[in-house]
């Protein structure tokens, strides 16, 4: 199929101060267009930088002559909204709408001034707001509840993917924002498909939110095969050239400690209700299962002291019996009253390993052309090459190579170029 050429087809600013829309693009002044999305951020954001000499042409419909509208040049202001669209070279088109959270203005001269303008989402900026904040007590699934937060409360427009949960958690909102109390519930979940691991991430993306079981994203098929080599086109067999890369991948040792992530924990509990204390160990071994990692063998540290074997990491916590019982009545409520609200044996622990686990090994890539149809939280295979001294050939690396998650990525566009920056993870490494 042949390339379409990249291009950023709509990028258009509303005025808040009822003037006519300004199309930037008729300017001729865009420097560089960036989207973002992050399995760690609940916003899609966006930057471009454009530069007004105060210079204009004979404009369209769609564009103003800014300098007699505004009495003295560009007048963008926060909360401005701005529909963008762009097109990658395999014709998939990203098309948004979202608000200015920020202009910085700036002038070299007297003949230019320059305007930085992040972008984020409506939804981001509504979430602040006391009419949407969560004042109310929840009860049910708590993947029932994330759902109920997104449509009832934030009131998105947007689509949301949400993972079925297994566990029921009643809560009540403390006037926390919609989306701060669904990053809240994310530790606290067990998949439904999964009830032996815990952990979701909440993020979004330009398909809507996602609410996800970090085990059920790492048991994906891969979306994308890419290899990184020394030719000018990819081999078949490949969907992207990785052009660029980079590893992060020493582990910190005190930070796995810390979160137990590759050792053992021990978990103190004590009920009030009964005045029963407990101890009792969890080792960090039982969540890599392969079937739910992305290779095959965890890392290994500090063999030489036995590491894996050792207590990093001493929990205290104590059961809430009795508070927050499920139902609205005494008689629905009555039953529950003397059992945990949150069973901290079985998801505490579990959770915080696994949310480091995740992002044990680390690694950059930057792909050319740029692929809008990978998202945060995509299963990839990269292959990387070997480093030999012995042989100039250059063979794939059995250790660097095989499955990652995408943790974030970056569409980087201009006129001449389109790129796509990932940050890539995984939990385990090859043989």
């Amino acid at each position: 199929m042949p390339r379409i050429q990249n291009t950023i087809e709509q990028l258009t600013i509303f005025s808040n101060y009822g003037l006519p829309p300004v199309n930037v693009l008729g300017l001729g002044s865009l420097n560089e267009l960036v989207i973002f999305q992050s399995m760690l951020d609940d916003t899609i954001r966006a930057n471009f930088q454009i530069n007004d000499s105060g210079a204009r042409e004979d404009y369209s419909s769609t564009t103003v002559n800014i300098e007699e509208e505004t009495k003295g040049g560009l007048k963008i202001t926060s909360g401005e909204k701005v529909d963008l669209a762009v097109k990658d070279e395999q014709g998939f088109t990203i098309s948004l709408s979202l608000l200015i959270e920020q202009v910085t203005s700036s002038s070299s001269d007297t003949m230019i001034e320059t305007f930085d303008i992040s972008l984020c989402s409506e939804d981001y900026i509504k979430n602040q707001w006391e009419t949407h904040r969560t004042k109310r007590n929840y009860q049910g699934k708590i993947s029932d509840i994330v759902a109920t937060i997104l449509t009832e409360d934030l009131k998105t427009s947007q689509d949301f993917e949400i993972d079925a949960t297994l566990n029921f958690l009643p809560i009540n909102g403390h006037y926390d924002t919609p989306l701060d109390l669904i990053t809240i519930l994310a530790p606290k979940s067990i998949p439904e498909e999964h009830p032996q691991f815990s952990g979701y991430l909440f993020y979004n993306t330009y398909e809507g939110y996602k609410f996800k079981s970090i085990d059920i994203l790492h048991k994906q098929g891969p979306k994308r095969k890419m290899i990184a080599n020394r030719t000018a086109d990819k081999p078949p067999g490949y969907d992207n050239k990785i052009v660029n890369f980079n590893f992060q991948n020493t582990i910190d040792i005190f930070k796995s400690m810390r979160t137990s992530s590759l050792s053992k924990v021990i978990l103190k509990t004590f009920d009030e209700y009964t005045n029963f204390y407990e101890e009792n160990e969890f080792d960090s071994d039982e969540l890599f299962q392969i079937s739910n990692n992305l290779a095959l063998e965890k890392p290994l540290v500090a063999t030489i002291l036995d590491y894996e074997e050792q207590v990093s990491t001493i929990m205290n916590q104590t059961y809430n019996t009795g508070t927050l019982p499920p139902g609205s009545t005494l008689l629905e409520q009555l039953p529950f009253s003397k059992e945990p609200t949150f069973d901290l044996d079985t998801i505490v622990r579990k959770s915080i390993a696994r949310y480091n686990q995740v992002f044990l090994l680390r690694a950059t890539i930057i792909i050319e052309p740029g692929d809008f149809e990978i998202f945060p939280g995509d299963i990839i295979i990269c292959d990387f090459p070997e480093i030999s001294p012995k042989d100039l050939r250059l063979q794939v690396s059995k250790k660097k190579s095989g499955k990652y998650m995408v943790m974030d990525i970056s569409h980087y566009i201009n006129a001449e170029h389109c790129y796509s920056r990932l940050n890539i993870v995984r939990d385990t490494i090859m043989v």
